[in-house]
């Protein structure tokens, strides 16, 4: 019978150490690039009409 394991050592182990690293630069240039965009997705938001929410639910309706 043949005797297997897996040492703490592992090429996994040590990717998993390596992923987490990565992850922190790369979430505060998320956070960076959201702060950039954040004042522009603001001027692209609009109230519709009522005409338009009529509009909508008439063919909403309809279907």
């Amino acid at each position: 019978m043949v005797k297997t394991s897996t040492s703490p050592n592992s090429v996994n182990f040590s990717k998993q150490a390596t992923d987490k690293q990565t992850a922190e630069p790369a979430k505060t240039q998320d956070e960076m690039f959201y702060d950039n965009i954040k004042p522009k997705l603001d001027q692209l938001m609009v109230e519709p009409s009522n005409e338009t929410i009529e509009r909508i639910l008439a063919y909403a309706k309809k279907k």
